[in-house]
């Protein structure tokens, strides 16, 4: 049985599955989707972070939740250690630096291939008034949904006992949903605008990393909430995971160009192999 359906057999409607009449994202040219614009836009600015709670629709998070507990069996798991800003080692700093201080971190990515194509979730993700508002939020004109045959479009995973460690982002903005929240922890904690391109902010980092820092603020993560995230420039982690149920968190990749994709690097990374029968799929049917 599959709850992207509705009770018919039919798959789930794409008014099924955003809530447009709270949040009109069809519609930017009202007066209400552009109120909605504007509001995001000032969010992202004054925090680096833009909520959008019951942006899905309870069935739409059934749904989602359905497909991927069925994908879970095929989640590569990444179990690794790393500093805050996701470069390699420099020795040049002391050891106990916060630039060297290695962070443990163990979570697993149901990669797109592995999920179901005529699902709701993929179907969410390649909307295209989904991927305009995305981009006018971010103050792109023109904007891509990704194009990795791995990342373009995946699910985090969080089994109990697993987590993300303090990091920034290598991307300026991420954006995810909420679908399946941990039992016990699983806590998203953020620390906004403490890094700009000229200035690490060793400091301030070092005392988040220490517990020292009163500045850490918590996201309130619920079923059906989207969150558009500046991470790059803000720390943030995901707290260690209890109970017994996995928290499942999906991620949606854009770009200001067409075409982009991950390198073998971080596929091999997060999904175990580079994807390269893709490749070779695409070569075959033209």
């Amino acid at each position: 049985m599959t709850i992207s359906k509705e009770n018919n057999g039919a798959p789930l409607t794409i008014e099924k599955i955003f809530d447009l009449e709270r949040y009109p994202i069809h519609d930017l040219s009202g007066r209400a989707g552009d109120e909605l614009l504007q509001r995001c836009r000032q969010d992202i600015q004054k925090s680096g972070v833009c909520l959008l709670p019951g942006f899905l629709t309870p069935k739409a998070i059934d749904a989602i939740a359905v497909e991927a507990n069925e994908s879970l069996p095929k989640a590569f798991f990444c179990h690794n250690t790393h500093n805050a800003y996701l470069k390699d080692d420099d020795p040049s700093f002391p050891e106990d630096h916060p630039r060297r201080r290695r962070l443990k971190t163990d979570v697993g990515s149901i990669a797109y291939d592995h999920l179901p194509q005529a699902g709701a979730l993929c179907r969410l993700y390649q909307w295209d008034p989904l991927t305009r508002f995305m981009g006018l939020v971010l103050g792109y004109e023109k904007f891509y949904r990704g194009d990795d045959p791995l990342g373009a479009l995946s699910i985090n995973v969080f089994e109990p006992g697993g987590g993300h460690s303090w990091h920034f982002d290598e991307s300026h903005f991420t954006v995810t949903i909420m679908v399946q929240p941990a039992e016990q922890g699983g806590v998203f904690e953020y620390v906004s605008n403490i890094r700009t391109p000229d200035d690490d902010n060793y400091d301030t980092v070092g005392q988040i990393l220490e517990g020292k820092h009163q500045g850490v603020l918590q996201l309130p993560f619920e079923p059906g909430t989207l969150s558009i995230f500046a991470g790059r420039n803000t720390l943030h982690r995901v707290t260690t995971v209890g109970g017994s149920r996995h928290r499942l968190v999906p991620v949606l990749t854009y770009d200001t160009k067409p075409g982009s994709i991950n390198s073998d690097e971080v596929r091999m990374l997060f999904w175990g192999r580079t994807g390269r029968e893709h490749a070779h799929d695409n070569a075959a049917s033209v």
